[in-house]
């Protein structure tokens, strides 16, 4: 009973309609879940209002230590994706993550500062936006209990944010997925304010192509098995 009763008609239709395209055109569906979220925000007197509902907010641990922070974040996350979790992802896939797409930015520096830029702007901005910043806080009022409630929202927009990744493989599938999950926990850990997760996004995407720049992203091989 009142189930749906903290979260409008419109808001609950474009959330499963930014779901719903995700799902049937990865990636590009992102890039139109997105646009539907920025329509929305942008419409209305009430825009600014809209924005502090999906995160942006000052964070309250102050800039230069959410900076630091999310920066510590990116690259323990990164680095243990690389380490631990993806070649335990590809032992029982049988298939590595699929990054060829990126084959293009190594040991070229023009390539890789603007596949950088991307990276800050799809994964940092756009794709926060929609998971978190939107779909988060709008699918986890579909319960009363708000942990529930939450746990609802991070794991429904993770499984929908790593098929998101599907030109990766299911190996990437899976590795996005979790990295999702771990995006969700950040957020709702920091009260909801998009930053963290942005900087965080953005710091792994960081970590990840600064590896594969310089040739050593197959950190597992390199360290642990000559």
């Amino acid at each position: 009973m009142g189930l749906f009763k903290k979260i409008s008609k419109v808001e609950l239709f474009l959330a499963i309609a930014c779901l719903l395209v995700a799902l049937a055109f990865p990636p590009i569906g992102v890039l139109i879940g997105f646009i539907i979220v920025l329509v929305y925000l942008l419409v209305g007197k009430d825009h600014k209002e809209k924005f502090k509902s999906i995160g942006f907010r000052s964070p309250k641990d102050g800039w230069i230590k959410t900076v630091f922070l999310c920066l510590i974040y990116g690259i323990l996350i990164e680095v243990s994706f690389q380490i631990v979790v993806n070649p335990v992802i590809e032992i029982i896939t049988a298939a590595e993550v699929d990054l060829t797409a990126y084959d293009g930015i190594r040991n070229n520096f023009i390539n890789y500062l603007s596949v950088l830029l991307i990276g800050w702007v799809v994964g940092g901005f756009i794709e926060e936006i929609l998971f978190r910043g939107y779909l988060i806080t709008r699918l986890s009022k579909l319960f009363q209990i708000e942990k529930a409630g939450n746990w609802f929202a991070i794991i429904l927009t993770s499984l929908v944010f790593g098929f998101s990744h599907l030109y990766q493989g299911w190996s990437g599938v899976i590795s996005t997925g979790l990295i999702s999950i771990i995006f969700g926990f950040i957020f709702i850990q920091h009260r909801k304010v998009i930053w963290y997760t942005i900087l965080t996004h953005g710091f792994i995407n960081t970590t990840a192509l600064t590896l594969m720049w310089l040739d050593y992203d197959n950190i597992s091989e390199k360290l642990l098995f000559n």
